[in-house]
C-alpha cells in the first residue's frame, strides 16, 4: 500500500517542485556537485528553529535531541540502513576519517584508491604510511576506473577498498554492487565516498554491499552545510577503535550524574558522535530528506537521468567531448566535458555571464543539473553555449 508521502507525490506533477527552490528564478543553475540550493521548506525549518533557540535557549535541548533522532532514522530509512549504523557527523572527511584511524592496521596492509578521487578520500589513506600502510592507486583510462582492475588489484594484503560512489571531476559512477560482491567474497572492507550520488540517485547499502561510507548533505541532499553522514555495517561498529570521543559517546541517560565518568559507550554508531549535534543543520536536513520522500528518489533518479542524458547527447552533437563515457550503470548526475575551439576556462567564463552556475574541475567544465531543473533550463544553456 502506498505510503500518503508516495500518494501526495504522485498526483503532484513535478515541475511543480520547481517553484520551491527559488534559484530558478536567478540563474540557470547546473551547480550541485559543487554546492546544493536550499528550497523553502528547508529555509522555513532553519528560521523556526533558530527563531525557537533566540526565544528559548537551553529549553529547545530536549526537542533538538528528538530532532537529532528523528532525523537520524529518517538518514538511514533514506540508504536502506538501520538507524544504529548511522552517525551523524561533520562532514565526509570526519566519517572517513572515523575508519581511517579506527581499524587496526598492519605495515604491509593495502588500500586500494583510484587517481580521481576526491582529497577526502585520499588524505585519511595517504596519512596511513606511517602505521606501514600502502596505498595503492588505481589509474583511470580515458575516464574510466575498469571495475576489473580495481578487482584484480586485490590481494592477500588488501584490507581495504575506498572508492567514490561518483567520481567528482567526470560523473564516473563506480559499480559498487560488483566491487563489493568481490570484496565481501576475499574478505575486504569496502569504503565509499557518496557525496557525489548522495540525493540524486538511489543508494542502498545492502544492494551495493557497502561496509562504510561517508557523506556530507549540502551537494546533491540540497541542505546545510555540517551535517555529515557515517555508515558502518553493524557487524563493524565494534572493530573501530575511537579517536576521538566525548559526553555523547557514553550511554549518559537523563538522571546521570556529569562526574560519573563509568559509563559503557553506545552500542551503536551513535558512539562515533562525541559531542553536541548541529541541530540547525539537522533541522535543514530533516526538512530536505522529507521532500525527497515525497518526491520519491526513483523519480529524482529519472529526472537526473533524463536532463544529463539531454546534455551530453546535446554537447556531442556540437562537437564537444565528454570528459568520461555514460553507458550501462557509469552514468551519473554530472556531465563534464571541453573543447578543441575554446579553453575550458572561456566556456566558464562566458557560460557564468550568460546566467548559468557550472565549477571548472581539472581542465572540464562540469554540469550537475537536479530533478528542480527542467528542459527550459537546458535550453538556456545551449543557446548560451557557443558552436
Amino acid at each position: 500500500m502506498a505510503t500518503e508521502a508516495e500518494s501526495t507525490a504522485a498526483q503532484r506533477p513535478l515541475e511543480s517542485y520547481r517553484e520551491l527552490f527559488p534559484v530558478t528564478r536567478e540563474k540557470v543553475y547546473f551547480n550541485h556537485a559543487s554546492m546544493g540550493t536550499l528550497c523553502t521548506p528547508v529555509v522555513a525549518a532553519l528560521t523556526e528553529h533558530i527563531d525557537r533557540h533566540s526565544r528559548l535557549g537551553s529549553a529547545t535541548t530536549s526537542t533538538a535531541r528528538e530532532l537529532h533522532q528523528r532525523t537520524r532514522e529518517k538518514m538511514a530509512a533514506f540508504v536502506g540502513a538501520e538507524p544504529g549504523e548511522l552517525a551523524v557527523v561533520r562532514n565526509t572527511p570526519d566519517a572517513l576519517s572515523i575508519v581511517a584511524s579506527g581499524l587496526s592496521w598492519q605495515p604491509g596492509d593495502r588500500v586500494i584508491i583510484s587517481d580521481l578521487e576526491f582529497p577526502a578520500n585520499v588524505f585519511p589513506w595517504l596519512n596511513l604510511a606511517k602505521k606501514g600502510v600502502e596505498t595503492v592507486v588505481i589509474p583511470s583510462r580515458e575516464g574510466r576506473i575498469p571495475t576489473e582492475d580495481v578487482i584484480n588489484a586485490i590481494d592477500d594484503r588488501t584490507r581495504l577498498v575506498s572508492l567514490s560512489w561518483v567520481e567528482f571531476v567526470n560523473g564516473y559512477r563506480n559499480d559498487l554492487r560488483t566491487i563489493g560482491q568481490t570484496c565481501r567474497q576475499y574478505g575486504v572492507l569496502l569504503s565509499v565516498d557518496a557525496i557525489q550520488g548522495l540525493g540524486a540517485l538511489r543508494f542502498d547499502v545492502r544492494e551495493m554491499n557497502v561496509d562504510f561510507f561517508g557523506a556530507s548533505s549540502h551537494k546533491w541532499m540540497l541542505g546545510p552545510t555540517g551535517v555529515g553522514w557515517f555508515y558502518c555495517r553493524r557487524e563493524l561498529i565494534d572493530r573501530l577503535e575511537l579517536s576521538a570521543v566525548g559526553q555523547s559517546s557514553f550511554q549518559r541517560t537523563s538522571d546521570c550524574s556529569f562526574l560519573e565518568y563509568d559509563l559503557p559507550l553506545w552500542p551503536d554508531a551513535r558512539r562515533f558522535e562525541p559531542g553536541l549535534a548541529n541541530f540547525l543543520g539537522l533541522a535543514g536536513v530533516e526538512a530536505i530528506l522529507d521532500l525527497m520522500v515525497e518526491v520519491g528518489i526513483d523519480r529524482i533518479e529519472a529526472q537526473v537521468k533524463r536532463l544529463t542524458d539531454s546534455l551530453a547527447a546535446g554537447l556531442q552533437e556540437r562537437g564537444y567531448r565528454l570528459a568520461a563515457p555514460r553507458d550501462g550503470v557509469h552514468w551519473s548526475g554530472i556531465v563534464s566535458f571541453s573543447s578543441d575551439r575554446y579553453s575550458s576556462w572561456e566556456l566558464f567564463r562566458r557560460l557564468e555571464e550568460a546566467g548559468v552556475s557550472l565549477s571548472l574541475r581539472e581542465g572540464f567544465v562540469r554540469l550537475s543539473p537536479h530533478f528542480y531543473n527542467n528542459d527550459e533550463d537546458v535550453e538556456r544553456f545551449f543557446a548560451a553555449l557557443p558552436r
